[in-house]
């Protein structure tokens, strides 16, 4: 547990950090909303678990899970964008020619965050056709071959488009809740996912159609709660013309463990002549 923990300022208390600013950051405890201030060398960012003691954050529990990205070059740590997640929600908007760089750099972020990444396929309604969609999907699941176990999920927020079936599945994903679940506190805690992904690519009206519109606040990374239990966290978008230096670091990494892992298995020959299907487009 991150120090320090004074009781100066009433009983102890768990609560989830929803969001951060410079005024301060909003926990969400038993008792309800509570807008608090972190004492000095804590830096809470959104799904941290922590300890109020009236209105101060005087603690930030340990981190099981953390997404992060870079920040500068000079910046060997990242910018933390959410922690305590089960799930890294990676949207990738429709096109037909797919962007396999942007979308592996930013798996490689979620893969690294300790959460289980899922490849999110947005606004597939703005495809010609369903055959269209099925071979962007093809391709996304060949980019999710790198993380074992990485579901693909094709969206619309379209409430006529069969994209909305989708939607539904991707609902059954994300962490749920029980009768002994809660966001307010570590013990039996509800899950959470996180979402990430470059401008433009649908993030925010992915987490409007889950959340059923439920606010959201400031500009950086919020915690939202999903109406059949759990919660979002919803962050600032990954440029998609800057280098990231952390993703392509995390990139590296994912690589080199995908090798290692190639080596090890079993390699039949059918296997190692199989030809390779080009990404959509082209790219």
């Amino acid at each position: 547990m991150a120090r320090r923990l004074s009781t100066g300022c009433g009983p102890l208390v768990p609560a989830r950090v929803t969001d951060v600013d410079d005024d301060g950051c909003g926990c969400l405890a038993a008792t309800g909303p509570v807008r608090a201030v972190a004492e000095p060398g804590l830096t809470p960012v959104a799904g941290d678990w922590a300890v109020l003691a009236g209105n101060a954050l005087v603690a930030v529990l340990p981190r099981t899970s953390v997404v992060r990205r870079g920040r500068g070059a000079d910046d060997v740590c990242g910018e933390v964008l959410a922690a305590n997640v089960d799930l890294v929600l990676v949207v990738q908007t429709f096109s037909a020619t797919l962007s396999p760089d942007r979308t592996e750099r930013l798996l490689a972020l979620a893969a690294a965050s300790s959460a289980t990444p899922v490849l999110v396929l947005s606004q597939i309604d703005r495809a010609p056709d369903g055959a269209v969609v099925r071979s962007v999907l093809a391709d996304l699941a060949v980019l999710a071959e790198s993380c074992p176990g990485t579901r693909v999920v094709g969206v619309s927020t379209l409430p006529d488009h069969p994209g909305v079936a989708g939607l539904h599945r991707l609902r059954a994903l994300l962490p749920g809740s029980t009768p002994a679940a809660s966001l307010a506190s570590p013990d039996g805690a509800a899950g959470a996912a996180a979402v990430v992904g470059p401008p433009g690519c649908g993030k925010s009206s992915l987490v409007d159609a889950l959340s059923g519109g439920a606010p959201r606040a400031g500009a950086g990374s919020a915690l939202v709660p999903l109406p059949g239990g759990g919660a979002l966290v919803d962050t600032p978008s990954c440029s998609a013309d800057e280098p990231d230096w952390l993703a392509e670091r995390y990139l590296s990494r994912l690589r080199a463990t995908q090798r290692e892992r190639w080596r090890a298995g079993p390699h039949p020959r059918s296997q190692t002549r199989r030809r390779l299907r080009p990404l959509a487009g082209g790219a």
